[in-house]
């Protein structure tokens, strides 16, 4: 799976398989296959970027 911030609306289909993906505008980061990303990064409507930091659980009991 890849990350990219998506500037505009993308949705695209693999060949020959029943498979799409649709992605929505949104300024946080998204996650989808790699093959998707790297189509909408190739016309212009995503960006690549890192995987979002994961926050840290409060502890317990310290």
């Amino acid at each position: 799976m890849a990350w990219a911030v998506f500037h505009e609306e993308v949705h695209w289909s693999r060949p020959d398989s029943r498979f799409g993906f649709h992605a929505r505008a949104k300024p946080e980061p998204q996650n989808f296959p790699h093959d998707f990303v790297d189509y909408a990064v190739s016309i212009g409507r995503a960006t690549k970027t890192r995987p979002p930091k994961r926050q840290e659980k409060p502890k317990v009991g310290a």
